[in-house]
């Protein structure tokens, strides 16, 4: 190469920016390997750029040797330390072209060659002889000429293969390996014009030899910074991919659990409703039975076993709403001693004690009276069955603030820590089995919960369970609504006539159930299985009353209701709806803005025409 003449500096100087640059790729590749999940191309493109920067550092050495102000004596092309310089020179670029081509493979997924491989160590070793053999540096160049632009084409084709060949970073990348082929190319043929053995200084070919360096800086500049954005557009997709992943097992894991909660929901429900229906469906076939006492005795437990089932839905359809339908103001005082009125001979009936003492001071709430005495009893009935005989259950209430607060204490064993996280949670009980179905308590906490007050389970001064429920007061100044009792309503309208139904039920069989009660009960009927069929009815006949379900094919109840509101409002205060489910979100929300009455199935039919009765009667 030509550095001793007077243009030689500027190629010097090249060389020295083109090893330090090595050096700081290889520095950050590597720095980045250890920072980064470890991958075998980053390992491979570190090790390149290592090797780049020892060959470029020997023939660093070798030439600024060949300066006479450097070493005293310049180098000659067959001292020792310049054979020596070649060949570590040689072997760091004939390793930078393998392990460059070896990281591209490794980032497409493509493995080396085991071959290759097996034959590394004896090729190194002949590369390194041949070099230090070799008469000088331009035919150093002329031997890797094909090497680089193999290695460089190779590598070139493997970025451009695979998952996101379109990325910056390996586009640019391809391209720079490519354009430095064809530079290489061009270096072969430039060696062979000067003569790679005794190489002339004065020929026209020279001009690209002294501007090697140089230019090799531009390429390494670009294939190093194209490399590093490689890097980080992997690092960014795997980062996509982990996301996308946990994404994946979160969904999954989400799914599971809502699977689980299905499943104890779906073994729970069918464990508390499959006995009564084997009792109903065991005496179903007595209803054909000759004797008559065992008709009757069959459709007494056909009839009891069935309410039971509706008591059981309806507990579970507690659970899943919370707003609370009915505020009346309520003497909390008053309807404690009424629950503990009515609960009182069961509890001397089982040698228990029910003790209470009272607030002092009258205390009003306001909410729904049902509710808050079903949470009372499903307390207290816990209670009785959790105490010794004999024993004595305490119900304390007091007001602390704006709080009403009712203390209800057994002399049981309590509730153990471990349990009392899952405690509400439904269909889990410590009874045994048939004592207990596990819903008292999760619809006390959701009935608690809909009048925005808290219920919590400690340990009572005698040792046993304490429940302690916290109710917001009613306002001061929050007025008395009026609630006149409402007479009962006439089976006919003013005119002697009887009342008009008209019922929109898809079910045939509930359709048919409930026309058969109100005709029994003097209701004139009319049945529909859809609300499109019913509207032009309601345009030709005049109905007292309107029962239509909520959910049906096609128009909705909702739809109906919407329908009505801009076309017919009076007849707004004729509906009456019933529906089976009040705890999706679609229905709740219905629910806070219908203004008709809603009556959940399973229903009474005595209270659904008593409901009937009553918007006939108001319209």
């Amino acid at each position: 190469m030509f550095f001793l003449d007077s243009t030689g500096f500027f190629s010097l100087v090249s060389l020295l920016i083109q090893c330090i640059l090595a050096w700081i790729v290889a520095g950050f590749l590597m720095l980045l390997g250890r920072r980064l999940q470890p991958s075998a191309w980053l390992r491979r493109w570190s090790t390149a750029f290592l090797l780049l920067a020892v060959g470029l550092s020997a023939i660093t050495v070798r030439f600024l040797g060949a300066h006479h102000h450097v070493l005293g004596e310049p180098l000659t092309e067959n001292h020792l330390l310049t054979r020596a310089c070649y060949a570590i020179y040689f072997v760091g670029k004939v390793g930078f072209f393998w392990y460059l081509l070896g990281g591209a493979r490794a980032l497409r997924g493509q493995p080396w060659p085991t071959t290759w491989v097996r034959w590394t160590g004896p090729t190194v070793a002949l590369l390194a002889a041949l070099a230090a053999m070799l008469p000088s540096i331009e035919s150093t160049l002329l031997v890797q000429a094909p090497l680089a632009i193999t290695a460089f084409v190779l590598a070139a084709r493997a970025l451009r293969q695979g998952p996101s060949p379109e990325e910056l970073g390996c586009r640019v990348a391809a391209a720079t390996m490519l354009t430095w082929a064809a530079i290489w190319c061009a270096y072969a043929v430039t060696v062979i014009g000067v003569d790679p053995v005794h190489p002339r200084v004065d020929s026209s070919w020279s001009f690209l030899l002294r501007c090697n360096s140089l230019i090799d800086v531009v390429m390494q500049v670009t294939l190093g910074a194209a490399l590093i954005v490689v890097v980080v557009q992997d690092v960014q997709r795997q980062a996509l991919q982990a996301a996308a992943e946990r994404d994946r097992l979160r969904a999954q894991v989400q799914r599971d659990e809502r699977l689980r909660a299905l499943s104890t929901l779906v073994s729970g429900v069918a464990h508390e409703i499959n006995n009564p229906l084997t009792a109903i469906l065991g005496f179903a076939a007595d209803l054909d039975a000759a004797d008559g006492p065992t008709r009757r005795e069959a459709a007494r437990i056909v009839l009891e076993q069935a309410d039971r089932c509706r008591a059981i839905v309806q507990r579970l359809s507690v659970l899943g709403r919370q707003p609370v339908q009915t505020r009346d103001r309520i003497d909390a005082d008053a309807l404690v001693e009424r629950v503990v009125a009515g609960l009182r001979p069961q509890f001397a009936q089982a040698g228990l004690t029910l003790r209470t003492t009272a607030n002092a001071a009258t205390t009003t709430l306001i909410g729904d009276a049902a509710g808050i005495e079903q949470v009372l009893t499903n307390l207290l009935v816990n209670a009785l069955h959790a105490s010794p005989r004999p024993g004595t259950v305490t119900v304390t209430t007091r007001t602390a603030a704006d709080r009403w607060i009712v203390q209800i204490a057994d002399q049981g064993r309590g509730v153990p820590l471990a349990d009392r996280g899952r405690i509400f949670e439904p269909f889990f009980t410590t009874k045994p089995p048939g004592c207990g179905s596990g819903l008292g308590l999760p619809v006390a906490q959701a009935m608690v919960t809909a009048h925005g007050g808290t219920i919590q389970v400690g340990d009572a001064d005698c040792g046993g369970a304490q429940f302690t429920v916290e109710l917001p007061c009613a306002p001061a100044a929050a007025p008395m609504p009026a609630a006149p009792p409402a007479p009962a309503p006439p089976p006919h309208a003013a005119d002697g006539s009887p009342l008009r139904l008209l019922i929109i039920d898809d079910e045939p069989q509930v359709r048919s159930s409930i026309e058969r009660h109100a005709r029994t009960a003097g209701w004139r009927t009319t049945a529909t299985d859809s609300a499109e069929s019913a509207l032009p009815l309601l345009q030709t006949e005049r109905f007292d009353a309107l029962l239509c379900d909520l959910r049906m094919p096609g128009m909705a109840g909702s739809g109906l209701y919407d329908h009505l509101s801009r076309h017919a409002p009076d007849l707004l205060r004729r509906l009456v709806f019933v529906t089976g489910d009040l705890t999706s979100p679609d229905a709740a929300a219905f629910a806070r803005r219908c203004r008709a009455p809603i009556v959940s199935k399973p229903f009474a039919f005595a209270d659904l025409l008593r409901r009937l009765r009553e918007v006939a009667v108001g319209a």
